[in-house]
């Protein structure tokens, strides 16, 4: 490597290894994935074994079938002489709702602009279908009619066509998203230190007086800025296949997950990453010098964080996308790294995301470099 390349390597490098708050904020980023994937699979798991029991009011008596239906769906029924007592007893939260019966109706009475009352609005109404069936049930064996052929003129199941649960998909796809947006944030926090940081202090000027061409200056900061980037993505991939393998083997929801990672599709993740880091670290380049200052560059650089989101959104309204689709840069990575966790890994498509990455960089370098090679847009005011 040129000797002037690498000492603007080291040099860039350097001092963003000597920012311990912006290493905290880039490296520690991709934590986010492995708190994610458990946070979740917690949450999903513990549904199923934590049960609210709901306390309602009623003005009669009720039967020992009625208690058993009642209990099927955690409601705890508390007897009142009247509506006033009932009213009162909702008003200091004794009850989370009441059940009036009166000529032959029953009237609900819940607070539906609140999530329990709404709970509890469905299972009372739940409670009185069930109910309800349980008496026409009595009047049939009554009458002497066969139940089973009144009911059962045919049957039915389910059949799950879906490869994955759907939840399990949507974390997936931040997972993978983490990954990309932590390439940005980094490429992003560098690009911005090495250009708009000093021109903002005018030690840009000064490095250009030193005996060093400016595209070996260029290519300096371009690497250190990709390294970067490789780096704090190649720990949220690893984070992340980690997180996967420990939640599939610890939750349920994760038993869906068909999980085939070998050597070439961890091959081909690190290869994807790694064109990732280049072409963003080009394009954070670009955008930070044309900015004048810090702040300027790195709101130039949103433009970056919004691009890498936009896959999420592509995946999780399940659009249809062709080839074409891995064209487009930063979009294509997400969906390539998604394919390889989701066995759908085509890879045409690798081929098309490779030679598009390169096409893109030489572009934008080709305009970086004419940039730097521009004083109005080097020393600008």
């Amino acid at each position: 490597m040129n000797k002037n390349i690498l000492i603007t390597l080291k040099k860039e490098l350097r001092s963003i290894f000597r920012d311990q708050k912006t290493i905290r904020r880039m490296f520690l980023f991709p934590l986010i994935i492995p708190i994610m994937v458990i946070l979740y699979g917690t949450l999903y798991d513990s549904m199923d074994t934590y049960k609210t029991t709901y306390q309602i009011g009623t003005n009669i008596a009720i039967s020992e079938t009625e208690k058993e239906i009642a209990s099927a769906l955690n409601i705890e029924y508390q007897k009142y002489n009247n509506e006033k007592e009932l009213k009162k007893a909702y008003e200091e939260d004794k009850i989370e709702g009441y059940l009036i019966y009166k000529d032959n109706n029953y009237t609900i009475y819940t607070n539906q602009s609140t999530t329990s009352g709404m709970t509890v609005s469905s299972l009372l109404n739940e409670y009185l279908d069930n109910y309800n069936t349980y008496l026409t049930n009595e009047y049939l064996k009554n009458e002497g009619i066969d139940l089973n052929k009144a009911y059962n003129h045919f049957t039915y199941e389910f059949q799950d066509l879906s490869k994955t649960n759907y939840l399990v998909q949507i974390i997936l796809l931040v997972s993978v998203t983490y990954i990309i947006m932590s390439i940005c944030l980094s490429t992003s926090n560098m690009a911005t230190m090495t250009t708009a940081t000093e021109k903002e202090n005018g030690t840009l000027e000064t490095i250009l007086t030193f005996p060093i061409k400016r595209n070996e200056l260029i290519i300096g900061k371009y690497l250190s800025s990709a390294i970067i980037g490789f780096i704090t993505s190649l720990i949220g991939l690893i984070l992340m296949i980690i997180s996967l393998y420990y939640a599939k083997e610890t939750y349920s929801i994760f038993n869906t997950l068909n999980l085939s990672i070998n050597i070439s599709t961890i091959i081909i993740s690190i290869l994807i990453i790694f064109l990732a880091s280049i072409l963003i670290a080009s394009i954070a380049l670009i955008l930070t010098c044309y900015s004048k200052t810090y702040k300027e560059a790195q709101s130039a650089c949103q433009f970056l964080n919004i691009i890498s989101i936009i896959p999420m959104f592509v995946g999780l309204v399940e659009l249809k996308i062709n080839y074409l689709y891995y064209l487009i840069p930063i979009c294509n990575y997400e969906q390539i790294i998604l394919d390889i966790f989701t066995n759908n890994l085509n890879y045409i498509n690798v081929i098309l995301t490779i030679l598009s990455t390169f096409i893109f960089i030489i572009v934008v370098l080709t305009i970086v470099i004419k940039a730097y090679n521009s004083e109005k847009i080097l020393f600008q005011d």
